[in-house]
Formats: structure tokens, C-alpha cells, sequence
């Protein structure tokens, strides 16, 4: 017969509540872990939202420009980029009936390109403000005379492998700028290097000029004021004035593009062979050939060609 022990019913009591203690404790201890890693998951949630909206701001530099002033050929279009922004910008213009604006994309700048087009001659104000920083800069821009500039080159060497005469008065002259107004005013235009890869455009003398029709000859004529030197010059007290006639030839779509924005009153249309402009627009030729004297040279019309500052009305 089996006897009962208490000493063993208390050991087997003591291991029973022992057991229960450590699952009691296992328990806890799987609770405050729980808590602790969700506490932990939580922070680390909002650490990671605190960098992304760090990463996320951008910290733009303040509104600049390289110019606060500005021309824009009437019918013409002038481009702005400004020197430091976030290239989110409205625009808003003094007087809407000299210019109208517009933001560009596909540009290259990562501050962004303002579009200007000139409709009427006149002075008005530009106001940019950046969207991003809330700062503003106030432009002067001003709607000057339209003009078509030639570059000016010499022509081929003839048959005989000779190189026609040039005017030695245009022979460091690179440009003719011939402006719409009612004077026929001109600028004769090269460059001066100012680094070893940069330069400036600088205007050495100013004329007159004029484009006439005679039976089917068209005939450009310049004349411009010259120093002791033979050389163009805008100091009117100390040149003296020479003038050339040239016998003019080109084709259609270069007289109907210098008859419709120097508004010479010819009778033109564009011709029906304009499609081949399209692509070769840079290849527009005026030829001209000295009357009375054996000068020839070659004036190739030239897109967004823009005279230094200043100088038009």
C-alpha cells in the first residue's frame, strides 16, 4: 500500500508554481519585448519620415539676374535665364501691350528660361517672383526697332584663282545690322576677345543704308562715317563719310524676308520652293557686286543675331 508523503505533494506543488512563475514571466517578458519593438518601430517610422522630408526640401539660392535690363526687338523674341533661382517663377508685366511672357521648358538651365516677345516700341517693367523663396526682381525691358543683320565675308576667288577686291574700310567689320526705322540706320559690328575663349560684340560705326529696285536689279547702298584711318567710327566730329554701291542679287525667300521686317514696300511673296529654307536657313546669300568699283562680297543672313545694347531706339 502506497503511502502519501507530504514532503513530496510540496515539491510537487513548489514545481508547479515555480512552472507557472517562469510562463508568467516568459509572458511578460514577450509583452514588454512586444512593446518595446513596437515603441522602436514606431521611432524608427518617424526618424525615417523626418530624413525623407529633410531629403525633400531644397534649400534654393536667392533670385538673381546676370542684367536688370533688357531689349527685345518688336516682333522679335529675347530670352532671359537667370543667374541663380529655383526656375518656378510668375511673371507679371507692367504693360501688357508692349510685351507678353512665358516660361520655356526643355532648356538646359536649371534656373529656368523667360520667354519675351516685343509687340509695340516702348519702355515697361518685368517682375519676376520666385515661388519658391517668395523673392522678386523688377527687370527693365525695353522694345527696340526690328533689324536683320548679314555677315560679311568676302568673296570666292574667281576662275583665275584670284580673290576679288574687298572694301578695306569693312575689312575688320564682321557684321551689318540693317534696322527698320524710318532713318535706314545701320551698325557695323565685330568682336573683341576679352579671354582666350570668350569675347564681346562691340559696334565700330553707324550709317545709313538703302535697298532700291531698278528695272530687275535690286541695289544696296552704304554709307558710314570713317576715322583718319580709313576705319569705321560713331565719333561724328572726326569721321568723314564714304559710301558703296552694290548690285544685288539673292533668292526669293531672302528679299521677301528683308522686304517683310525692313518693310521696304516691295512687291514679294514667299516663294514655292520654301521648304528647302526651312533646314538651310544659315545659307542665305546676299551677293553684291561694287558698281563702279571691282568690290565684291557676300552678306549671309543670320537667325537670333542680337546687337549689343544701347544703341536703338
Amino acid at each position: 500500500m502506497q503511502r502519501f508523503s507530504p514532503l513530496l505533494h510540496l515539491s510537487t506543488e513548489v514545481n508547479y508554481l515555480t512552472d507557472l512563475s517562469q510562463i508568467h514571466f516568459i509572458k511578460q517578458y514577450i509583452k514588454q519585448n512586444s512593446i518595446m519593438k513596437s515603441k522602436t518601430q514606431l521611432l524608427m517610422t518617424i526618424l525615417a519620415l523626418i530624413l525623407m522630408a529633410s531629403c525633400d526640401k531644397v534649400e534654393y539660392q536667392s533670385l538673381s539676374f546676370y542684367s536688370d535690363y533688357r531689349e527685345v526687338p518688336i516682333h522679335g523674341t529675347a530670352f532671359i535665364s537667370p543667374k541663380t533661382g529655383s526656375g518656378n517663377y510668375t511673371l507679371e508685366v507692367e504693360n501688357p501691350l508692349l510685351i507678353s511672357t512665358e516660361m520655356q521648358t526643355g532648356w538646359s538651365s536649371e534656373t529656368g528660361m523667360i520667354a519675351i516677345q516685343g509687340k509695340l516700341t516702348g519702355n515697361t517693367w518685368l517682375t519676376v517672383t520666385d515661388n519658391a523663396t517668395k523673392e522678386s526682381q523688377k527687370l527693365r525691358i525695353k522694345v527696340i526697332d526690328n533689324y536683320e543683320t548679314m555677315r560679311i565675308t568676302k568673296a570666292y576667288k574667281t576662275d583665275k584663282g584670284e580673290v576679288p577686291p574687298f572694301p578695306a574700310s569693312l575689312s575688320n567689320i564682321e557684321w551689318i545690322s540693317l534696322v527698320n526705322n524710318k532713318a535706314r540706320d545701320f551698325y557695323l559690328i565685330n568682336r573683341e576677345s576679352i579671354s582666350h575663349t570668350d569675347y564681346v560684340l562691340k559696334v565700330r560705326g553707324k550709317g545709313t543704308y538703302t535697298l532700291d529696285k531698278e528695272g530687275e536689279d535690286y541695289r544696296f547702298t552704304f554709307s558710314f562715317l570713317v576715322d583718319e584711318n580709313g576705319q569705321p567710327t560713331l565719333d561724328e566730329g572726326l569721321g568723314k563719310t564714304v559710301s558703296y554701291c552694290f548690285r544685288t542679287s539673292m533668292n526669293g525667300y531672302a528679299l521677301h524676308r528683308l522686304n517683310q521686317n525692313l518693310n521696304l514696300v516691295f512687291d514679294t511673296s514667299m516663294p514655292t520652293d520654301w521648304k528647302e529654307f526651312i533646314t538651310n536657313e544659315w545659307d542665305t546669300v546676299v551677293m553684291m557686286e561694287g558698281i563702279d568699283t571691282e568690290y565684291k562680297m557676300y552678306g549671309s543672313l543670320l537667325p537670333g543675331f542680337e546687337i549689343p545694347v544701347g544703341f536703338l531706339k
